[in-house]
């Protein structure tokens, strides 16, 4: 998985994973919404729901023990499942096409991916993302990269300059198999 995701995610609240399968369910229980890993697999839950996983499989998570971040935005799990398997759709510069021009659009055509604008912008990198008729919104912005969210984030983002990429992403849920011995 790449680097900046994982220096990313694993600065935010941590906890013991254990269990495997029956931990996953439990996370999915409480609706959690992070990721988890365990050895070099990474899986990134949203609401409970397993969206994708990294470096393994499902059954990476069979019996296994790690550790569960927290997301502190709902937006970056569903971003960090998304990136690696972007696809470039289009690509605008904010001057002749704002982002939220492309934002009603894309929420209008149950879109499923995100938008970047991180070229040619000096205040940091800002993220929007489509999933299932809805879109969130994450900034990591100067130098801390202190994060923005939601309307917050969408509102910088739409009076920055720069150039924005447009990434479709398949995504779907992941079923989370029962433990052994379960019935």
């Amino acid at each position: 998985m790449d680097s900046e995701i994982v220096d990313a995610v694993t600065e935010w609240e941590s906890a013991s994973f254990s269990g495997g399968y029956e931990g996953l369910h439990g996370l999915a229980d409480r609706e959690f919404s992070g990721a988890v890993t365990q050895g070099t697999a990474w899986a990134f839950m949203l609401n409970g729901r397993l969206i994708g996983v990294e470096d393994g499989s499902v059954s990476s998570f069979d019996g296994a023990d790690g550790t569960a971040y927290e997301a502190p935005a709902t937006a970056l799990p569903l971003l960090y499942a998304m990136q690696p398997h972007g696809e470039q759709q289009a690509q605008y510069y904010t001057n002749e096409k704002p982002i939220s021009e492309a934002d009603a659009t894309l929420s209008s055509g149950n879109f499923t991916g995100y938008i970047e604008l991180s070229e040619n912008v000096l205040s940091g990198d800002y993220y929007t993302v489509y999933y299932g008729g809805k879109s969130m919104s994450a900034a990591f912005v100067g130098n801390s990269r202190q994060l923005l969210t939601d309307e917050e984030a969408f509102e910088r983002a739409d009076d920055e300059v720069g150039i924005y990429t447009v990434y479709a992403a398949d995504l779907d849920v992941i079923e989370i198999p029962e433990p052994a011995g379960a019935t």
